[in-house]
C-alpha cells in the first residue's frame, strides 16, 4: 500500500495577512489577529506536558451495520450491503495495516496508522474522502465478484436486509489521502463553504496554518471543536444553532465563522466534546460547560428544553454533574448525549423516545423528564447513571440514535436505534438497554474504543501480536 504522502507533511506557511476594512470582517485580517493572537499565548517552556499522548498500540477493526455505500471499509470481501454483528476488518490487518485510531462521520470513515498514514473510505459525494474516488468500468464489468465474503458472515443468524450491491470499490476500500483539519461545510440552507472567500468544495486536504498545539479535535455535522495544548479550545463551521459558542461582538469585530477562533471559556479546558448541533468543555476543575441545539435537552442546561428552537447560546456551565463528581469523557449525538464519571459511572440524557439513553422511564426521576403535548416522556433534562454495567466504563460514544461503551474488562455494550443493525444486535429494530456486543470476532477479546456512524458502526480490540509498534 504505498501512500502518497506523510500524514503532517503539508506543513504550508500562513499567508494571510493585515488590511481591515472597517464596517465589515475581513478574511484575511481575521486570520491574521487570529496567528497574532495565538503567537501572544505562546508558553515559553515548549517542555510542558500535553494533553494527549500519541497512540501506538496496532489495534484490530470490527465492523458491522448498512454497507450499501462502503461504510465498512471491506472493498471486495463482501457484497452483502448489511452485517449484523462485528466482522474483522482484513482490509485494516493489524500486522499488514497497524490502525491506532479510527473516527467516523454520518457514512464515511477515517483511520490513523501506526507509521503515520490517514486512510478514508465511504461516501465521497462532496469530497469527504480527501481522494479522488473516480471509477471507470470496463465494458461488461458488475463489479467485485464477493469471492472471500467476510470469512462466511452470510450465516442463517443475518434476520436484517442483506441484498448483494455494487460497490465502488475505490471508495468501499480504505486507502491513504494526505492530512486534513478543514472540511468542508454545510447549514441549513445548503452549502457554506470551506473558508470565507470560496463555497466551493474542499476536495483535496490543506493545513490549517493559524492554528498549533492542537491536541483534540472534535467534528460535529456543520462544525470543529480544536483543543490546543495550553487548555485553549477554538471553533469554526456553521453557528446557526450557536454551537461555535464564541463570544459575540459587534459585527465590523466579529470574526468570520469559517475561520477559527476562540471559544467563550475560561483557560484550563482538558477536553472536549460535541454531538451533531452542540458541544461541551471539561475544565479541570472538574465544572462541565456545554452550548448549542438544545431542543431535546442534549445539554444538559435545563432552561427552555424542549422548545423547538431552543438553543444555549454560550458556554454554560451545567451544575446537573457537579453531585456525580468529575467527568473525564462527554460527548453527544443528535438529540441526546453521554459522559463518563472519574469513577467510572455512565450518564446519559436528552431524547428519550428513540432508546438512545439505555433506560426505561421507570429508570429515571419524574421530576427530570420532560413530557410532550399528549402526555408521553420525551426528555430526561439531568444527567441520569446507567444502570445494568457493573464494570468499570473507561470509553464511551454515540451517534445520532445509538450509544455504546467499553468496560475496563474489554466488553462492549450498545444500545438504540438499530433497523440497519448499527447497534450490532440481530433481530432488533430498538435495544432499549446496554446489551452485550457479541460475535464470533469478538467474544474473549479486549475492546479498546468505538466510532458510531449514521446507520454503521465500528470497534477496535487490543491486538495481541507482540511487535516492536504494539508498545504505547
Amino acid at each position: 500500500m504505498p501512500p502518497q504522502r506523510r500524514a503532517g507533511s503539508t506543513g504550508q506557511k500562513n499567508k494571510s495577512s493585515g488590511g481591515a476594512k472597517k464596517q465589515k470582517p475581513n478574511a484575511k485580517s481575521a486570520l491574521a489577529s487570529l496567528e497574532r493572537k495565538r503567537n501572544a499565548d505562546v508558553v515559553e517552556d515548549e517542555r510542558r506536558e500535553p494533553l494527549s499522548k500519541e497512540p501506538k498500540r496496532r489495534k484490530d477493526v470490527y465492523v458491522f451495520g448498512t454497507n450499501c455505500y462502503g461504510e465498512l471499509g471491506l472493498g471486495d470481501l463482501t457484497k452483502k450491503s448489511e452485517l449484523v454483528r462485528p466482522v474483522l476488518n482484513q482490509k485494516l490487518a493489524a500486522e499488514s495495516v497497524g490502525v491506532v485510531h479510527v473516527t467516523v462521520g454520518g457514512v464515511h470513515s477515517a483511520a490513523l496508522t501506526h507509521d503515520n498514514w490517514i486512510l478514508t473510505w465511504g461516501v465521497n459525494d462532496e469530497g469527504t474522502l480527501g481522494r479522488d474516488t473516480k471509477q471507470e468500468k470496463k465494458k461488461g464489468e458488475t463489479g467485485q465478484d464477493g469471492a472471500n465474503d467476510v470469512n462466511g458472515e452470510t450465516e442463517s443468524d443475518q434476520e436484517s436486509d442483506a441484498d448483494d450491491i455494487t460497490l465502488n470499490l475505490n471508495e468501499a476500500t480504505p486507502s491513504p489521502v494526505n492530512p486534513s483539519l478543514f472540511p468542508k461545510g454545510t447549514g441549513a440552507n445548503g452549502g457554506i463553504g470551506f473558508a470565507p472567500e470560496s463555497k466551493k468544495e474542499q476536495r483535496t486536504p490543506v493545513q490549517i496554518s493559524v492554528l498549533s498545539d492542537v491536541v483534540k479535535l472534535a467534528a460535529g455535522a456543520q462544525h470543529v471543536l480544536a483543543l490546543t495544548s495550553n487548555g485553549t479550545v477554538f471553533s469554526w463551521g456553521c453557528d446557526e444553532q450557536h454551537q461555535l459558542g464564541r463570544r459575540r461582538a459587534s459585527r465590523q469585530h466579529q470574526s468570520h465563522p469559517l475561520v477559527p477562533d476562540q471559544c467563550a471559556l475560561p483557560s484550563g479546558i482538558e477536553d472536549i466534546g460535541v454531538g451533531s448541533y452542540h458541544s461541551f468543555a471539561l475544565h479541570r476543575s472538574g465544572a462541565v460547560y456545554a452550548w448549542g441545539s438544545n431542543n431535546f435537552g442534549q445539554t444538559a442546561v435545563p432552561t427552555s428544553a424542549g422548545h423547538h428552537d431552543a438553543t444555549v447560546a454560550f458556554p454554560t456551565e451545567v451544575r446537573g454533574f457537579r453531585k456525580y463528581g468529575k467527568m473525564v469523557s462527554i460527548c453527544g449525538g443528535k438529540d441526546h448525549s453521554i459522559a463518563i464519571t472519574a469513577l467510572g459511572g455512565c450518564l446519559t440524557w436528552g431524547r428519550i423516545d428513540n432508546k438512545a439513553l439505555g433506560m426505561g422511564t421507570e429508570d429515571m426521576p419524574l421530576s427530570n423528564i420532560i413530557h410532550d403535548g399528549y402526555g408521553r416522556p420525551r426528555i430526561l433534562k439531568q444527567p441520569h447513571m446507567l444502570n445494568g454495567i457493573s464494570d468499570r466504563i473507561i470509553f464511551a460514544t454515540a451517534a445520532s440514535d445509538h450509544s455504546f461503551v467499553i468496560t475496563e474488562a474489554g466488553k462492549a455494550y450498545s444500545w438504540g436505534f438499530n433497523v440497519q443493525s448499527q447497534a450490532g444486535q440481530p433481530g432488533l429494530d430498538e435495544v432499549e438497554r446496554p446489551t452485550l456486543l457479541q460475535s464470533k470476532y469478538v467474544d474473549g477479546k479486549k475492546l479498546v474504543s468505538a466510532a458510531a456512524g449514521g446507520q454503521f458502526s465500528i470497534v477496535t480490540g487490543k491486538h495481541l501480536a507482540t511487535t516492536a509498534s504494539s508498545h504505547q
